[in-house]
């Protein structure tokens, strides 16, 4: 029988380690140090240099759960968490319930992403040569995501991270999902963000446009990040009325997707509802 070659060796270890690490998250389940941990771990896997992970629902802001990461923490609060985060594809992925399993950011965009108003507004000034993301369902209605980076002067992550993700993936999911449901506490607003943090949408430059009382609620729902069919069902109409709605609303705007919305509004919102800026470009008629 032939000695263990170098590359079975190193895998060998690499499961050593993923199994010690995951015994230790599991000992963390329903603890303040859970994520921590989990981050921990993560790290021992991948060598990661940037690690975020969020709660994300439709109803409200993200929720930071764990941040470890060189991206600026001014511009990651002040224009991801504050507006940037609805054009996320990780979180447009997760409101509309897809799976996903883990993924680059890029890979899970239908469109060049160079040219989305995601990268656009916020993602072309992030340090980042590589991401990878994994969304964790919850409930119906919340899902964590997990995002791993590896930062500018980095190598981009090699083919075997990816297999051990792949690998670790399954149990990844149920261990946090697990943790979520023990403690719910972790993902409440009003413990996470800062007062002011969540403000409602200001909706009031709407009505230049002479859009009706029914598309400012559609708009408002949608630019929180409701899909067509959660805003049915917090209005009480069919998704179809929803679509109608939004279709009209977008004519008189002169757009054609809900990038475009999300642009439009960060251009004509009220002075007094912005916290800084968060260097957006003009709109250029595509939407992405």
């Amino acid at each position: 029988m032939s000695a263990p070659s170098a590359v079975d060796r190193a895998q060998s270890a690499r499961l050593a380690l993923s199994s010690r690490s995951f015994s230790s998250i599991v000992d963390q389940l329903g603890t303040d140090d859970f994520h921590r941990t989990l981050r921990a771990a993560l790290y021992e896997l991948t060598g990661f240099n940037s690690c975020i992970i969020l709660s994300f629902s439709a109803a409200e802001a993200p929720v930071v759960l764990e941040h470890c990461s060189t991206i600026q923490p001014d511009r990651f609060r002040h224009c991801y968490m504050k507006e940037a985060y609805r054009l996320d594809p990780f979180y447009t992925a997760a409101v509309q319930g897809m799976t996903i399993g883990v993924s680059r950011c890029k890979e899970i965009y239908a469109h060049d992403f160079t040219s989305s108003a995601y990268h656009n507004t916020y993602y072309k000034d992030v340090p980042l040569v590589d991401e990878i993301g994994i969304l964790c369902p919850v409930t119906d209605l919340q899902t964590i995501h997990i995002s791993l980076g590896r930062c500018t002067g980095s190598q981009r992550f090699d083919q075997s991270v990816l297999e051990d993700l792949h690998a670790a993936e399954p149990l990844l999911a149920s261990l946090v999902r697990k943790h979520a449901l023990l403690r719910p506490d972790l993902c409440q607003r009003d413990l996470k963000v800062p007062t002011g943090q969540s403000k409602d949408i200001d909706s009031a430059w709407l009505r230049r446009f002479n859009a009706t009382r029914r598309e400012i609620e559609v708009a408002t729902l949608v630019l929180r990040g409701h899909t067509n069919a959660s805003v049915a069902s917090v209005l009480g109409i069919s998704e179809d009325t929803v679509k109608v709605h939004r279709k009209r609303l977008y004519v008189k705007l002169n757009i054609s997707s809900q990038a475009e919305l999300f642009m439009t509004y960060m251009n004509n919102r009220s002075a007094d509802d912005s916290d800084g800026p968060l260097n957006v470009v003009p709109r250029n008629g595509r939407g992405h």
